[in-house]
């Protein structure tokens, strides 16, 4: 990366600030507008699929009728004059009753059309207040756990003062600063109120930047959280995942044809099954619904977030300028990420825009420019040199060498960059893959809650401990009559699913056994009395032999595609 000219006109950055939140709010207003297509769509689609499944659809029954015709055309040629009367007769009382049984069937149907679309809009709409509640009740624990994060201990003692004055200084709550064991410099912040957020950032990013470089990248995220960025990154995380549902499952089932025909091509089959499937691609490609669905409102979802994200980061970016009174840290740390490069593993396409920095592993033109979630970094340091009133060359440029000796050395250090966390493979992965780490709960009970050895049929349960009311245990997303949790001293066992439990989404499974952190966390919690213990609702996943919240959305979303598949299926394949 090499940086521009720095722009040398003042610009007044209240000015920026104002004109990025208008937009905001008219991003999120567009993302919502394109909703409505896409809803309209699916129902129409499920619906004719479903009346087609009734009966013939009226446009097939009237070109039968107009078959019959021609060929009663056909056959009256060959009869003699004597018969032709009488056939004429019977054959218009035979097409004068199946207009009147079309007619019949097409009044009915009107009605029952709209009544059917309406339940399926219905239905789909619900399926999207899901997917929100889904990835809002999704906790920041799994978005930490997947990015290999853990809580940041002695040696970031430096980072966390820096992040405690910055909220001091932004009179906000100091969030919990996490490290992730990735070797590129980003970080994000995550949490759907301040009082609630993290911060998160590579063990890369502590050792590329300086004290000024790593305030600015600090006071960037903390800006997210006082922007409420956070909740807006939800909002468009949903948005755009649910417009792009169809696309990826049929980009998964796709994906598994081909490989399923390379695989059966040494028996013979795999070309036969390659010209099938090109079939059927260009069977969809003459729907229109299949290109509104499965083009148009995937690419419009992701133009919607990364619209949305990219002001949200020129918005963060002047915010900490103001935050700092140092704009040049921010430059210089952009500068040395631009060199080094901020890929992560383990990082998920859906989330991306959480980032401080585009994460993802492989970047095309598409995906970098059009639908990219981060603005070029180049435009980022010149908006804010346009602050700073100017800032030399010489220092950005030794910025970027040096971001590209790091990422030198460390390739020649560490061949294989190694993260904790689990690489998730595309955006379906936020639905459809569950937290193998499990949970932070606390125990809502007035009496000690009993653990169980084993739940297996035939066997006698033993209680092995019980656990204290108000103790912070780990619990898995399982089905099953009784759940699977881990105690802070890490006794593995059963409890009984009426325990009442309320999740703590902003504490990682590794605070609750390591002792200092388990009790800084408990400090915070508010005592638990009776009355607290009725109040609260039962937070934990599924009932006995019911589905988690996550099954519920994938249930939900593979209903409703099935069914699209269904109508063109039969729409284009017979």
């Amino acid at each position: 990366m090499t940086p521009t000219q720095p722009i040398t006109q003042p610009v007044l950055v209240y000015n920026r600030i104002a004109q990025n939140r208008r937009r905001t709010v008219l991003l999120v207003g567009l993302s919502i507008a394109a909703l409505i297509p896409f809803i309209v769509g699916i129902s129409f689609g499920v619906t004719f699929a479903i009346m087609r499944q009734l009966g013939p659809s009226p446009s097939r029954a009237r070109a039968q009728i107009a078959r019959e015709e021609a060929y009663y055309k056909q056959l009256r040629a060959q009869l003699g004059d004597d018969y032709r009367d009488e056939f004429d007769a019977a054959i218009e009382k035979r097409i004068r009753k199946e207009r009147a049984d079309l007619a019949r069937r097409e009044a009915e149907d009107g009605p029952l059309r709209v009544e059917l679309m309406l339940v399926v809009g219905a239905a789909v709409t619900a399926m999207l207040a899901l997917l929100f509640w889904g990835i809002f009740k999704s906790p920041t624990s799994k978005l930490l756990n997947e990015a290999g994060a853990f809580p940041a201990g002695n040696t970031e003692a430096e980072a966390v003062r820096l992040l405690e004055n910055l909220s001091i200084g932004a009179g906000l709550p100091t969030p919990k600063l996490y490290v992730i064991e990735a070797s590129a410099p980003n970080a994000f912040a995550a949490g759907l109120t301040p009082e609630h957020s993290v911060v998160a950032i590579t063990r890369g990013a502590l050792k590329l930047l300086d004290h000024r470089e790593l305030e600015g990248v600090l006071a960037h995220e903390l800006s997210h959280i006082g922007n409420h960025d956070i909740r807006l990154n939800a909002i468009a995380a949903s948005v755009a995942l649910f417009l792009r549902i169809p696309y990826l499952l049929f980009r998964r089932n796709m994906r598994s044809g081909w490989n399923t025909a390379s695989a059966s091509a040494s028996v013979g089959d795999g070309g036969s099954f390659l010209i099938r499937r090109g079939f059927r691609m260009m069977d969809l490609a003459l729907s229109p619904l299949a290109v509104y669905v499965l083009v148009v409102a995937p690419v419009m979802g992701a133009l919607v977030r990364a619209a949305i994200s990219r002001q949200r980061e020129y918005l963060a970016d002047a915010d900490a300028a103001l935050l700092t009174r140092f704009p040049e840290g921010l430059m210089r740390a952009l500068a040395k990420i631009g060199g080094a490069g901020s890929a992560l593993p383990s990082s998920n396409p859906a989330f991306s825009h959480f980032y401080f920095s585009d994460p993802a592993m492989k970047r095309s033109w598409f995906t970098h420019t059009l639908i990219a979630t981060h603005p070029k970094l180049e435009d980022r340091i010149q908006r804010l040199a346009a602050f700073q009133g100017g800032t030399a060359l010489a220092v950005l440029e030794a910025a970027v060498k040096e971001g590209r000796k790091y990422t030198k050395d460390r390739e020649a250090m560490e061949p294989v960059d190694f993260t904790t966390g689990l690489a998730p493979r595309d955006e379906l992965d936020s639905l459809n893959r569950g937290n193998p780490m499990g949970r932070v709960y606390r125990v809502l009970s007035t009496e000690p809650v009993p653990l169980y050895d084993d739940v297996r049929a035939g066997t006698p349960p033993m209680v092995t401990a019980r656990i204290k009311p108000g103790a912070l245990i780990v619990a898995f997303d399982d089905p099953g009559k009784m759940r699977q949790v881990n105690t802070a001293d890490e006794t593995f066992g059963y409890i009984d699913r009426s325990v009442k439990l309320q999740a703590l989404d902003h504490v990682i499974p590794a605070e609750i056994y390591d002792p200092k952190a388990r009790a800084a966390v408990e400090a915070k919690l508010p005592p638990l009395d009776a009355a607290a213990v009725r109040a609260a609702p039962q937070q934990m996943g599924p009932k006995a032999g019911g589905l988690t919240a996550t099954q519920i959305v994938i249930v939900v979303v593979v209903f409703v595609v099935v069914l699209v598949g269904v109508f063109l299926f039969l729409q284009f394949g017979t």
